[in-house]
């Protein structure tokens, strides 16, 4: 990948994380950048920098690893030391995703025991969302669950909260087709567990 290349992946991953109407795998990462825009930019440093850096899967996944992180991620500090350690951070949590849901979903069942308890509302957020935004388990976790249960459009009727969960959601929904699972196992998981 060379940096115009780079350029057109960071935009459509931008895009895809910022915007409800955008899908980097629908649209196959195709934005209406073109390569004269691109050499006019002066930032284009930075996207040639990190095609030299990256393999092309690595440069997605890094790119993917800050939007879930930060989506508001600018193109100037992506290097920056706190942002590989974001990346790194990442790889190593999908590396050892299954141990990870395993832990967060006994979490959950030592804490709230019923599958159902976990989706209720009693205030402004269920507890799947509440231990999530309170650091409590992981967003995979909860975009794992979302893949094996689709709770997201029924919360999205019943929370009445106009600011973080929104966001959230779109955060989870965006995520979700870059978590490639093997759902049987994940339930498997599940129903051994509960």
């Amino acid at each position: 990948m060379d940096g115009y290349e780079t350029y057109k992946t960071y935009l459509s991953l931008k895009l895809h994380f910022s915007k409800d109407n955008y899908d980097f795998f629908k649209f196959n990462g195709k934005t209406r950048s073109n390569p004269e825009s691109f050499e006019k930019r002066k930032d284009k440093y930075f996207f040639k920098k990190i095609s030299s850096k990256f393999d092309d899967n690595t440069i997605i996944e890094y790119f993917v690893s800050l939007f879930v992180n930060d989506k508001s991620t600018w193109i100037g500090n992506i290097l920056d030391r706190g942002n590989e350690e974001v990346y790194k951070s990442w790889k190593k949590k999908t590396q050892s995703i299954s141990y990870l849901f395993e832990e967060d979903i006994d979490k959950l069942i030592n804490k709230y025991e019923k599958l159902d308890s976990w989706f209720s509302i009693k205030s402004t957020h269920p507890p799947i969302i509440k231990e999530y935004l309170s650091g409590n388990i992981h967003l995979e976790t909860v975009v794992i669950l979302n893949k094996l249960l689709n709770f997201v459009p029924d919360l999205d009727k019943r929370i009445a909260d106009p600011v973080i969960w929104p966001e959230l959601k779109r955060k989870i929904l965006k995520y979700s087709p870059f978590l490639q699972i093997d759902k049987s196992k994940y339930k498997g998981i599940v129903l051994r567990k509960v």
